[in-house]
């Protein structure tokens, strides 16, 4: 079979077993007990649908048919949707039976794709015409749950396969806007996203189901004024994860007053306690509640399995109050970091720099980008804001014995003023200065600031990831550092003027990331710095969750995916 015809019978066979999902997933009225086994329909669709949008675009049928070089894989497209067309077929002959078995004629034919947009489940509803059989034949084989299980698993396979005849950095980008799809704030679809990810082994989708959920009860919990009991299929047992001080061996004193950052031991391990500084307190007085169970909540978020989900966060086990204004939130060390290390920030480690060889390799510099990304990027998904991004906020750990930082293994810490990112929702004001005010959004910093919006967040990345380029501090730039100004590029500006960092956007020196890091990663930050991301907030009339996943999108095609195709 040539190219051409191969290429058609391939995208008509992916376009019948797209039909045949819409059986499953456009039916109205699906049981109650088996809307995770509806849920799962979705999810492979959905799977399905944005690898053939991407793979069997026309770009690709073109070039099959100029080359033919591709021509073994397109087969082996053809070999798995033909045995997802064989499973449905399968499945329809089931139908038949089932409906034979309940009375009703097998040579009626499935409703058209109109029809089935008012097809029914409901025993209230009274179809009229060819569509009432099949709705009974439909009601009959659901009672077999095996069966539908089977059928799911069996087209979650190849959907898996087809995957993985992706590269991998296409894998990765179909799962992130797999995970950006069905995040929700619906806490009833967020209980069947879990079990459906159970059912079909999404370890990915099962945390974001799980950590997404932890988000809204605690914004319930907050407004209702009291704890609200956790529904996830994978819930530990209750706890408020509250710490006492003499719980916690200190090595050295607790706190002090330059110190954002103590190391500990508790339970004969290694932790580093995270203080939430505050001096106005004046919203944790007005609303202690509020404030107590944010805490507990932001505790029960971090204390989540979040690997799955690509997060570069340590595991908090727990939070305890110094004092009335000063709150910690304590973490384990990563396994591979030595005990009682201290962790190195990305602050710190700028400031070591004397000389071109002190800078990270081009690779390391990628890595150390493609971790922060991610993580913020997952943040967001979450239904989280962290409020705080800045190079202080990022820290190493030493691997084994080496004396060298690990930069491909950062995490983010400094959540102290996170919160969820929900209408109404408010938190304390970051500590500010000069320096700490320059990565933050020009309207968040501003006398009249605004509520924080998760394009902020991304305006705040921006600044990391050209710190990361050229492997220097923003607030540094105006200090030479090198005889040689080819080796280490200085901005021509000064930092304490109010419109810096638009000033290195438009005329600055951000165009030299293209000589430092390449063209895609240059567009990547601009993309952040640019702030054409606010327009989703602050023009778009839709629902919160809507303006979401489409700041997640764009997020994710100018950002997120661009830096992940980075290499050295």
């Amino acid at each position: 079979m040539d190219g051409v015809s191969l290429a058609l019978t391939v995208v008509q066979t992916y376009r019948a077993v797209l039909s045949a999902y819409n059986l499953y997933v456009n039916i109205k009225d699906f049981p109650s007990t088996y809307l995770d086994l509806h849920f799962s329909f979705r999810i492979e669709k959905f799977r399905l649908t944005q690898w053939g949008e991407h793979m069997l675009s026309e770009v690709e049928q073109k070039r099959l048919e100029q080359s033919e070089q591709d021509i073994g894989l397109w087969q082996l497209f053809q070999v798995v949707v033909d045995k997802m067309w064989k499973i449905f077929q399968e499945n329809s002959e089931l139908l038949d039976d089932y409906g034979k078995l309940a009375g009703v004629s097998g040579e009626q034919e499935p409703p058209d794709s109109n029809m089935l947009q008012s097809l029914s489940l409901s025993t209230k509803s009274q179809p009229k015409s060819s569509i009432g059989g099949f709705a009974k034949k439909m009601r009959f084989v659901l009672r077999d749950r095996k069966k539908l299980e089977q059928l799911i698993k069996s087209l979650c396979y190849w959907n898996d396969s087809l995957e993985k005849m992706s590269s991998r950095l296409l894998q990765d980008s179909f799962r992130r806007r797999l995970r950006t799809k069905f995040s929700t704030g619906n806490m009833e679809q967020l209980q069947q996203l879990e079990a459906a990810a159970v059912l079909l082994k999404h370890r990915d989708l099962q945390g974001l189901a799980s950590a997404r959920a932890v988000v809204e009860q605690g914004y319930l919990s907050e407004k209702l004024g009291h704890p609200v009991e956790e529904k996830s299929t994978s819930a530990p047992p209750e706890s408020n994860y509250q710490l006492e001080m003499s719980q916690l061996d200190f090595h050295g004193s607790p706190f002090l007053t330059d110190q954002i950052r103590a190391m500990a031991t508790w339970q004969g391990q290694s932790v580093v306690v995270d203080w939430r500084l505050c001096r106005d307190d004046t919203w944790r007085r007005e609303n202690p509640k509020a404030f107590r169970l944010r805490t507990q909540n932001l505790t029960k978020i971090l204390n989540k399995d979040l690997a799955p989900l690509g997060l570069s966060v340590l595991h908090c086990i727990g939070y305890l109050d110094q004092s009335s204004k000063v709150t910690g939130y304590a973490f384990r060390l990563p396994p591979e970091a030595p005990q009682d290390q201290k962790p190195l920030t990305l602050h710190q480690l700028f400031a070591t720099v004397r000389q071109p060889s002190d800078v990270p390799g081009l690779g390391e510099r990628f890595e150390l980008a493609k971790a922060l990304v991610s993580t913020v990027f997952e943040i967001h998904n979450l239904g989280w804001l962290h409020k705080n991004l800045s190079p202080k906020q990022v820290v190493f750990f030493k691997r084994g014995n080496n004396p060298e930082p690990d930069l491909s293994r950062p995490f983010l810490m400094g959540f102290d003023i996170s919160r969820p990112n929900a209408p109404g929702e408010v938190s304390e004001k970051p500590l500010s200065d000069s320096e700490d005010d320059l990565y933050r959004h020009p309207d968040y910093r501003s006398v009249n600031s605004q509520s924080f919006l998760p394009s902020f967040d991304i305006f705040s990345l921006g600044i990391l990831l050209f710190e990361i380029g050229l492997w220097r501090s923003v607030g540094a730039q105006g200090q030479r550092r090198s005889s040689n100004r080819q080796e280490r590029p200085d901005l021509q500006s000064h930092t304490s003027d109010p419109q810096f960092i638009e000033k290195v956007v438009t005329r600055g020196q951000i165009s030299d990331l293209k000589r430092y890091m390449g063209k895609i990663y240059h567009d990547a930050v601009f993309a952040c710095l640019s702030k054409d991301l606010d327009r989703i907030w602050k023009n778009d009339e839709s629902d919160q969750e809507l303006r979401l996943q489409r700041h997640q999108s764009e997020v994710q095609t100018k950002v997120v995916d661009a830096i992940a195709s980075c290499r050295a």
